[in-house]
């Protein structure tokens, strides 16, 4: 394999079918894992039939020779001790033994002991094409849950930490910190959709039935280990479970259990439509008539439930085209806020705004320059200098927002079609619900 990988001839060839950035990919990734100030001038790193020296030639003259160069190149793994005076022999020596266990009759492996932390941990980096039969790392291979057992007999067998029954699939730290902090997010947004519909009924098909009046799909097939939930216009179902405790499957029957005692109260006989006389302008009707950008984005904010003094509806009474744009409202604020500022109704009016704004950036940062290059001088008096750099500040958090301004300008214009599109929806579907609605009615006088 060493004569191989040093062929002239096949190294140059891998040169040519690699693109530049493959083979620069390559390259970084086994050199952040024989990182000589992590693994003290590379002592404590082997390699699993190759050579750590010429690893990535010899990675690539396996592709090459099966002709698999295209994909993905490698795999990068790491396995961290919690003890912190386990020493690097120890842990280079348990990490060869998982790695030679895991890969080692069919992968080219390279296997170093990183030392700059506070807890000591082994790198693996794993030739993506096996060098035995050219077949590719799958399966079993690359699934963690599945061979983490080997590191855990491993650790158990030296004495080491081992983490009992490790949880998998844990939620985002992004989107718990969301949810704390009450934004919008695809969790609780669902979670909300499910307490209202929970609230409203009593059994599982009053729960089923509350939760497609909302645009929601489900699987509550008691043969299926973890309930889902999938809301219109998504592709991506959530396990309930994950969403907390009190929506496993057990505790949401529970719930609905808890409701049978409740007295329901309803009309004894339905009250008939009256029409009304006199059909006042709602808020709604008059944000529509202003038209133009501005009014297609109070609109639009006014569909997502979020205009000033108005009462923020739940996200679940939101549209489903419309509940991705709930993660993006500090965006949406901020470009409704500039077009109401600056009156802007057309495209022609945002483009002219922003390149008026682009103008002033420059004369701007022309001023800014000077001024540098002012109290660059030597003859400069203290007076002046101190008074130059006061400019300097005042003119660069001017730029700063004169810049947010012009980002927001690209935004609007980039975003203003699609939320064109998505309201002629979300209104088309409104009047059919309601032409439904009202036959319904005439029906029952």
């Amino acid at each position: 394999m060493l004569d191989y990988a040093t062929n002239p001839e096949k190294t140059e060839k891998s040169k040519s079918r690699f693109s530049d950035a493959d083979y620069q990919a390559l390259r970084d990734v086994l050199a952040y894992a024989k990182d000589e100030e992590k693994t003290e001038h590379e002592f404590f790193c082997e390699g699993i039939n190759c050579n750590v020296a010429t690893a990535r030639e010899q990675f690539v003259s396996v592709k090459e020779q099966f002709d698999k160069s295209d994909g993905i190149q490698a795999y990068h793994g790491y396995l961290s001790f919690k003890e912190q005076d386990i020493t690097p022999e120890l842990a280079q020596k348990i990490g060869m033994k998982f790695a030679n266990e895991v890969w080692g009759k069919r992968f080219q492996v390279v296997v170093t002991t990183h030392l700059n932390t506070k807890h000591l941990h082994c790198h693996f980096v794993i030739n993506s094409v096996s060098f035995a039969d050219g077949k590719r790392l799958h399966g079993e291979e690359k699934a963690w849950f599945k061979f983490h057992q080997i590191a855990d007999t491993l650790c158990r067998k030296y004495g080491l930490h081992v983490i009992e029954n490790p949880q998998r699939n844990a939620p985002p730290t992004h989107l718990t910190v969301m949810d704390k902090a009450g934004m919008p997010t695809r969790y609780n947004v669902v979670r909300a959709a499910l307490d209202e519909a929970i609230a409203q009924s009593s059994n599982r098909r009053q729960l089923e039935y509350a939760l497609k009046e909302m645009g929601y799909s489900f699987d509550f097939n008691d043969r299926h280990k973890y309930w889902t939930i999938l809301p219109k216009g998504s592709k991506k179902p959530i396990r309930l479970y994950r969403l907390g405790e009190e929506y496993a499957n057990d505790r949401i029957m529970e719930r609905l259990k808890e409701n049978q005692g409740k007295v329901l109260m309803r009309a004894f006989q339905r009250e008939a439509l009256k029409p009304r006389q006199y059909a006042l302008v709602t808020r709604e009707q008059r944000i529509r008539r202003v038209g133009g950008l501005k009014g297609r984005y109070l609109y639009y904010c006014y569909k997502l439930g979020y205009l000033p003094n108005y009462k923020k509806q739940s996200p679940t009474r939101v549209h489903y085209l419309l509940r991705d744009d709930l993660m993006k409202l500090d965006e949406l604020t901020a470009q409704t806020k500039l077009l109401c500022k600056h009156q802007i109704g057309t495209s022609e009016q945002l483009f002219s705004y922003r390149a008026s704004v682009e103008q002033e950036v420059k004369a701007l940062t022309a001023d800014r320059t000077h001024l540098r290059n002012e109290i660059r001088r030597a003859d400069i008096s203290g007076e002046r200098l101190s008074a130059a750099k006061t400019e300097i500040s005042e003119i660069s958090e001017k730029l700063k927002s004169l810049r947010r301004e012009l980002k927001l300008c690209d935004g609007i214009a980039e975003r203003s079609g699609v939320i064109q599109e998505k309201l002629e929806k979300v209104i088309a579907e409104e009047e059919i619900i309601q032409r439904k609605e009202m036959r319904n009615h005439d029906k029952q006088r």
